[in-house]
């Protein structure tokens, strides 16, 4: 009989509702820092992270990089990292709730410049985060760039501590798009590398096809049944997902079923088999196969690189206010 899924199992998930001000913008920036190890965890907001300094070994799916002065990340709801290894680890954190792209800044998801930094597809609230890939936007920031961002970061804590949270609301927005701005800009500036190709504009067909296939990883996808689901000419097809994912589907799902395999590898005692099936790998050898592609290693390899730092017991010992 098969045994049921344990998923996430050692990744510790911090909430917005357990994080931001009941009132005000639903927004927190922090100044934490961190010396040995900050425990691998996701969210359901999004975060912006600046070093400014120090040194640490930043994990994600995609392995473990030195991280110093400059270096700042973009990470999405459901995606997943760990800083190991810090020292003197000075890092400004921006979180916000995804509620405010869907509000405020709504706008800002089909803009041509800040359309980037954003999810492709945003969670549904009370629904389980499925991020449309763990490819974490990294930026390296000039010593202009990092002032005005570090400037701009400061502004929203004085006003967040000395303010009024409601009056103040209007200012804090006004910050956060200035902060996007910056980050914008060193994004189009070709600063960056990225594990996968965000989107750059919403599609409502591409959308709707990646749902298709986030939602059922393990099902036997082919390129007829997907585009008889969205009722759409095959070449139509794979030249629109290209277009705005930089991947043909069945790419982009091999990528994803890679991701989520290295996931379960992590963060679950499942047999490697059973990591293949679960994502819709049948074939040991095929899943091995196309896993050292993704990843470089074998599964088993992979799995040897289990996070180093235990859980942590509750969220401020993740925050340090």
């Amino acid at each position: 009989m098969t045994q049921p899924l344990r998923q996430d199992a050692t990744v510790e998930h911090l909430t917005a509702r357990a994080l931001f001000p009941s009132v005000g913008v639903p927004l927190h920036i922090n100044h934490p820092l961190h010396n040995d190890h900050v425990p691998l965890h996701d969210h359901d907001f999004l975060e912006i992270a600046l070093v400014t300094s120090g040194h640490a070994i930043h994990r994600t799916i995609h392995g473990q990089t030195a991280v110093g002065e400059g270096d700042a990340f973009i990470l999405h709801p459901g995606q997943w990292h760990a800083y190991e290894r810090c020292r003197g680890l000075h890092i400004y954190n921006c979180l916000f709730a995804i509620e405010l792209l869907t509000r405020e800044f709504a706008w800002a998801r089909t803009d041509p410049q800040l359309a980037p930094l954003f999810p492709a597809r945003l969670p549904t609230r009370g629904q389980p985060q499925r991020p449309t890939g763990q490819g974490i936007i990294c930026l390296h920031l000039d010593k202009a760039a990092r002032a005005a961002l570090v400037h701009e970061f400061e502004l929203v804590r004085t006003l967040q501590q000395d303010g009024d949270p409601v009056r103040a609301r209007p200012e804090i927005l006004a910050h956060l798009l200035l902060i996007l701005a910056i980050l914008s800009r060193a994004l189009s500036a070709g600063e960056h590398e990225r594990g996968l190709p965000i989107m750059s504009e919403p599609d409502q067909a591409v959308l709707t096809a990646v749902q298709a296939l986030e939602e059922r990883l393990d099902h036997d996808w082919g390129l007829v049944e997907l585009s008889t689901l969205m009722k759409l000419n095959r070449s139509y097809l794979v030249r629109l997902f290209k277009r705005h994912t930089g991947h043909s589907p069945m790419a982009w799902l091999a990528r994803r079923r890679a991701e989520k395999a290295a996931v379960l590898l992590l963060t679950t005692d499942l047999p490697v088999a059973q990591v293949g099936r679960a994502v819709g790998w049948h074939d040991p050898n095929y899943f091995a196969r196309r896993f050292r592609a993704a990843f470089g290693l074998s599964a088993r390899e992979y799995r040897q690189q289990l996070p180093c730092p235990a859980l942590i017991r509750a969220v401020d010992d993740w925050i340090q206010w």
